[in-house]
């Protein structure tokens, strides 16, 4: 990729040399206008380039604080929990014909014929046991990938109308272990404000009855 870069580079500086050689030498023969690049408007002020404006919300605070997060992640852990017992109780039910297929088949009593059926009732019942619990996380997981796709639109549209209210151009997300963020000045930490008008505006939906 660098050398592809390198080439690139180079083969507009060669342009450049044979634009301003012809330009000096032939300054009477009438030369177009150079097509205009598309230049982003930070980059467009008679002053110079624009400096972007940059804050930092804490994730880990983010996550532990707000309250949406904090009710799903316990609502998430009841539909855990429930699945579990619904699982377990299934299980229980058919524990019994187990623990019987398997007694008669090591009791000496069961005739050679009966064996493939006797097999048969019991990957039946292992089948059957394996798809239920499968269906019970396949739920919890779709209804897990629902709240987080609700909280990333939430936090999204949220951080949008936030930046373009305080001027910001870039909100990062800071969190100790990931080390994206090597330094960052508190004075740009906005995690505080932001919980708070999550915080905020959450409750007031909950009010509202949504």
């Amino acid at each position: 990729m660098l050398s592809k870069i390198s080439l690139g580079i180079n083969a507009l500086l060669t342009i450049a040399v044979v634009v301003l050689f012809v330009r000096t030498s032939k300054s009477n023969m009438a030369t177009s206008a150079p097509e205009l690049l598309p230049v982003n408007s930070a980059f467009t002020s008679p002053d110079g380039p624009k400096g972007a404006v940059m804050a930092y919300v804490n994730g880990d605070s983010l996550n532990s604080k707000y309250k949406f997060i904090v009710d799903k992640t316990k609502v998430l852990e009841q539909k855990y929990k429930q699945a579990e017992l619904n699982v377990q109780k299934e299980y229980n039910a058919r524990k019994a014909d187990v623990d019987e297929l398997m007694a008669y088949a090591q009791s000496g009593q069961m005739k050679d014929s009966e064996a493939p059926e006797v097999e048969a009732k019991l990957l039946q019942l292992q089948s059957e046991m394996q798809r239920i619990e499968e269906q019970a996380t396949k739920a919890v997981m779709e209804r897990e990938a629902e709240l987080q796709n609700d909280l990333m639109e939430r936090v999204n549209v949220f951080m949008d109308n936030y930046a373009k209210t305080k001027g910001i151009d870039y909100i990062v997300n800071y969190q100790p272990t990931t080390n994206f963020i090597l330094y960052g000045n508190n004075a740009y930490d906005v995690t505080s404000e932001v919980i708070a008008l999550l915080n905020a505006e959450y409750e007031k939906e909950q009010a509202g009855g949504k």
